[in-house]
């Protein structure tokens, strides 16, 4: 078990009566190997790094030196975290609201898409799932298996045929029958391909989806870094974590940091009603106090 961050600082013999840029680097020098064994990624260390340094660098000392750059610590990293996205934002003037969601196999796509179904449907909104994996016949079964038992209504389109036709089906329908929002699932595979990421592009360009989310897995640890940049190429607007009652707060919080996206929620569990908003300061202190 580490000790906490301040009594790290403590074994540093701080005690400074003005900072310089070369006593915030001489402290994360010390705090390195500390630091990282807390999770967070080397590339998000510097960047952390710069921003205390940034904060401290000219700053004179008033009170405790060590409670001193816990703060600037806690601070940097919470400026760095986009504000988390609310699932009550999730709608528009114009309806249905479209969200596609993508993700590659076994990270939790299908049944993070029937929690925030479900959730919709028991805020009073009306909410229509569409399979649009075409291809793999066991992500049009799992998807409506888990539909059926939420009580979600879900469309299919036939084997083998085009994804982004089965959309624009599905949208005219959702239109015509007064659905408040539209959920999206497209094809996960254990890698990006060519054909796949144009498969997801024309998706994109047919619905013109008011929101794209990318689905992490919350057990990759920082795996997750390298997933996010996977899906650059598609673009994406926000990010749910599956699975973080098993990894943790840590990784969506630095999931969120790299990509530069907010956190719509993250799951909690296999329950459909295991979905919780996230907290930013939950990872943080855990990082800070651990």
């Amino acid at each position: 078990m580490l000790g906490s961050l301040i009594d790290k600082l403590s074994s540093l013999g701080i005690a400074k009566k003005k900072w310089s840029k070369k006593d915030v680097l001489n402290i994360f020098s010390e705090l390195e190997i500390e630091l990282l064994s807390r999770g967070i990624p080397p590339s998000l260390f510097e960047r952390i790094r710069d921003r205390v340094s940034i904060k401290l660098e000219g700053v004179e000392t008033r009170g405790d030196p060590r409670k001193i750059v816990e703060d600037a610590i806690r601070e940097a990293i919470l400026e760095m975290t986009p504000k988390p996205l609310r699932v009550e934002e999730l709608k528009g003037e114009r309806k249905p609201f479209k969200v596609v969601f993508f993700g590659f196999n076994g990270v939790g796509k299908s049944l993070s898409i029937v929690k925030l179904a479900k959730y919709l449907q028991d805020m009073g909104g009306r909410v229509l799932v569409v399979s649009a994996d075409t291809y793999r016949a066991a992500a049009g079964e799992q998807l409506e298996g888990y539909c059926r038992a939420a009580g979600i209504s879900i469309f299919k389109g036939q084997r083998g045929s085009d994804p982004s036709a089965v959309c624009f089906d599905a949208m005219s329908m959702a239109s015509a029958r007064g659905y408040s929002h539209l959920l999206i699932d497209t094809a996960g595979r254990n890698y990006l391909n060519k054909n796949l990421i144009e498969e997801l592009r024309k998706i994109v360009r047919v619905v013109e989806p008011d929101l794209r989310v990318l689905v992490l897995d919350g057990v990759a640890g920082n795996d997750v870094l390298s997933q996010c940049d996977s899906f650059n190429e598609v673009g994406y607007d926000a990010i749910i974590v599956t699975k973080v009652d098993a990894g943790g707060p840590i990784v969506p919080l630095f999931a969120s940091i790299h990509s530069g996206k907010p956190v719509l929620f993250v799951g909690t569990g296999q329950s459909f009603s295991d979905i919780a908003t996230f907290d930013p300061r939950v990872a943080v202190e855990l990082i800070l106090r651990s």
